[in-house]
């Protein structure tokens, strides 16, 4: 399916002069709009002096050829006024330490200069909705920023960041994160704990998974991981109640889409380029059936299709082991039959299984049995729902998965609710 990109980190930024029109709409006057030409033109003196002077709260400091922020900005009384600061396309490296003495300051705008780091002071801007340091030179986020409790928007694109501190689960206001065109390898589990997450853009790092986590972020609406390394998407990513778009195209050893995406907005061109062997050789399982070849989740250790011939349906010890647990450990608090579970006590990966399974059956009926390393899988496309994989014969198709022999017969015959 084709669809806009949305993959430029320039073009998702909040730009200071759309930011401007909206907030002059807004506001319903033609001030905000005048104060911004008035700024274009202004000397950086001017533009304290008139802000103190007259009580401006937003200030636009774009274009100056700034090396640092001004040190008469962080005074008394300016510093208690300015809740707005666009500082766009100057020369800064750097944010200063007292930055927190903008006690009164909603939007910091970074976009477009040199800064290498920022300071764990950052967090000292208590009252920060909106911080925006896309287009720098940012090698890494401090742990710190997990403490700026009221941010809903974090832009941190065309930076060269390998990773995100863990605290950044922290941010329980955050709607927005775009960390577009870096470095990625990995997205710590601790993000999906900010549950008010709406848009999370990824595009263009090198991520090998998403992680299964996911699943429990009841209010994300779009998720774009465009032009990275994914092998694999978490199972059950369509059984998030609100969302509604998935961009996954130019991932070159992604070979399927879970099925439980059928009926979401999906863009997945350009998939599949590379040999399926380097996944194999991972150590990962291959799916093969009807031309169709996909590696499955790697928490799967054993998969039958059926076409398999003496194909068992018995699980493992440890799949079956994993059932008995997850099934006492879920029953309701008054059950006398229910089981508590120290998880400190299991492998990591175990603990992890059994807090979110691999996935859940898709069989019609709502069996939605719980899935962890055994499964039996289909592979196939459903042009009808999803138009890119009637349209494109290279478009990569569905991978749906069922808990047992009986089940995934029965999703053969009924892929979708009827």
């Amino acid at each position: 399916m084709n669809h806009p990109n949305p993959n430029n980190g320039n073009q998702r930024s909040l730009d200071s002069n759309v930011f401007l029109f909206s907030l002059a709409q807004e506001t319903g006057c033609r001030q905000v709009t005048m104060m911004a030409e008035d700024h274009e033109f202004s000397s950086v003196d001017d533009i304290i002096k008139d802000a103190t002077q007259y009580g401006h709260n937003i200030l636009y400091m774009n274009y100056k050829g700034l090396v640092e922020i001004p040190r008469n900005l962080l005074e008394t009384p300016i510093c208690d006024i300015v809740e707005r600061l666009y500082l766009k396309r100057n020369l800064l490296q750097t944010v200063p330490t007292d930055i927190g003495r903008l006690s009164r300051l909603v939007e910091l705008y970074l976009h477009s200069n040199s800064i290498a780091n920022l300071p764990k002071e950052i967090s000292n801007l208590v009252k920060l909705e909106y911080l925006d340091v896309s287009c720098n030179m940012l090698q890494s986020i401090p742990p710190s920023i997990g403490d700026l409790q009221s941010l809903k928007k974090l832009h941190l694109s065309n930076n060269e960041l390998t990773k995100l501190p863990q605290e950044i689960g922290n941010l329980k206001e955050l709607v927005s994160l775009e960390v577009v065109n870096n470095k990625l390898t990995v997205i710590p589990t601790q993000l999906c704990d900010c549950l008010a997450l709406k848009s999370l853009i990824l595009d263009r790092n090198q991520l090998r998974e998403l992680p299964r986590q996911l699943v429990n972020m009841t209010y994300l609406e779009e998720i774009s991981a465009v032009g990275n390394k994914l092998t694999h998407m978490p199972a059950d990513m369509g059984m998030m109640p609100s969302l509604k778009s998935v961009y996954i195209d130019s991932n070159p050893f992604l070979y399927s889409v879970p099925f439980s995406l059928w009926n979401k907005q999906i863009g997945a061109n350009g998939c599949h380029s590379a040999d399926v062997q380097q996944i194999s050789e991972d150590s990962r399982l291959v799916v093969e059936m009807d031309g169709y070849v996909t590696p499955v989740p790697p928490e799967i250790k054993q998969v039958y299709t059926l076409q398999d011939a003496n194909q068992p349906d018995v699980p493992s010890l440890l799949d079956y082991c994993l059932k008995v647990i997850y099934r006492y450990k879920n029953l309701k608090d008054n059950d006398k039959d229910k089981l508590y579970v120290d998880r400190t006590s299991l492998p990591q990966y175990l603990a992890d299984l059994l807090h979110i399974p691999t996935a859940h059956c898709l069989a019609p009926g709502a069996c939605e049995k719980p899935i962890f390393t055994v499964a039996f899988a289909r592979v196939f496309k459903l042009g009808w729902a999803q138009q890119w994989q009637n349209t494109n014969p290279t478009a990569i198709p569905f991978l749906g998965l069922c808990c047992s022999k009986q089940c995934l017969k029965l999703f053969t015959r009924f892929p979708v609710p009827i």
